[in-house]
C-alpha cells in the first residue's frame, strides 16, 4: 500500500496540476505526438515502441490483486429471505437462485418460454444474442405454479402495473432488504447466479456443461458446445436441484 502511495505522489509532482505551466511530462507528450505524427506510427508500433521503453528501463508491470468473489454462507441466506415480507419478491430471488438467470433474462422472460413438463427454461437472446436451455428442480416448479394460479402474466413476473420488471427495480428491492438484514456480505441480483452454479460445481456437474447452461460460449468452445447437449445430465441437475 505504501509503494502505490508513493508512486502516485511521485506522478503528481510529475505532473504540474497548474495549467498554465508546461510540466515534464506534458512536454514529453507534446514530443511523442509530433514525433508519432512525422513518422506515422500506428497503434501497434506505438506499443512495441512503449513496451521496449518498458523493459530497456527496467519498469515493472503493476497489476491489481484479484479478489475472490466472496459468497454469501446459508445464515447470511437466511437473513435475507427472513426480511421479505413480500411473497413475489421472495420468489424472484428464490427462482434466481434455482436457475442461474441473468436479472435482465429473469426480466424479459416470458411464461410461453416456460417448459414445465420438460422443467427446461428457454432463454431467448441471451448476452450474446444467444439463446439456451436451463432447467430447473421440481421443488421450484411446484412454488412458480402456485403463483402463477389465476394469473394471466405475460412475463413469468410482472409489476403491479402488468409490465415487467427492470433490472434496476429488482436491483433496488435486493438493496432493500440487504439494508434491513445488516449482513456485512455483500447480495446483488447476480449473487445468486453465482450461488447457482458454485451448488452445481460442487455437485461434480462438468464445467462444459455449466458454461453450456450459463451461456458462456465463445469461439473457442463454440465447437464444443455443438456436439453437447444437456442430455441426461438434465435429469441429474434437476435431482441435484431439488436435493
Amino acid at each position: 500500500m505504501k509503494k502505490s502511495q508513493d508512486n502516485v505522489e511521485n506522478l503528481l509532482d510529475f505532473v504540474d496540476q497548474n495549467s498554465n505551466a508546461k510540466s515534464d511530462i506534458q512536454k514529453c507528450i507534446k514530443y511523442l505526438t509530433r514525433e508519432v505524427n512525422k513518422q506515422k506510427l500506428n497503434y501497434g508500433q506505438l506499443r512495441y515502441i512503449f513496451r521496449a521503453v518498458r523493459e530497456n528501463c527496467h519498469i515493472e508491470v503493476t497489476k491489481d490483486k484479484k479478489s475472490l468473489y466472496e459468497l454469501p454462507q446459508a445464515v447470511d441466506l437466511k437473513a435475507f429471505y427472513d426480511q421479505i415480507e413480500n411473497p413475489i419478491h421472495k420468489l424472484i430471488f428464490q427462482f434466481l437462485q434455482s436457475t442461474g438467470l441473468r436479472v435482465s433474462e429473469l426480466c424479459k422472460l416470458e411464461i410461453k418460454h416456460i417448459n414445465f413438463e420438460q422443467n427446461i427454461i428457454l432463454v431467448k437472446d441471451g448476452k450474446g444474442k444467444k439463446d439456451r436451455s436451463v432447467p430447473f428442480g421440481n421443488k421450484m416448479k411446484e412454488k412458480v405454479l402456485l403463483y402463477l394460479e389465476h394469473r394471466n402474466n405475460r412475463y413469468l413476473f410482472e409489476s403491479n402495473r402488468n409490465s415487467k420488471y427492470s433490472t434496476r427495480r429488482i436491483e433496488q428491492i435486493c438493496v432493500k432488504y440487504l439494508n434491513s438484514s445488516n449482513l456485512e456480505v455483500g447480495i446483488t441480483p447476480h449473487t445468486f447466479r453465482h450461488l447457482y452454479f458454485s451448488f452445481l460445481a460442487e455437485h461434480k456437474v462438468s464445467k462444459e456443461h455449466r458454461m453450456l447452461i450459463a451461456g458462456h460460449s465463445n469461439e473457442k468452445t463454440q465447437e464444443i458446445y455443438t456436439h453437447l447437449t444437456l442430455g441426461h445430465i438434465k435429469e441429474e441437475i434437476i435431482a441435484i436441484l431439488d436435493h
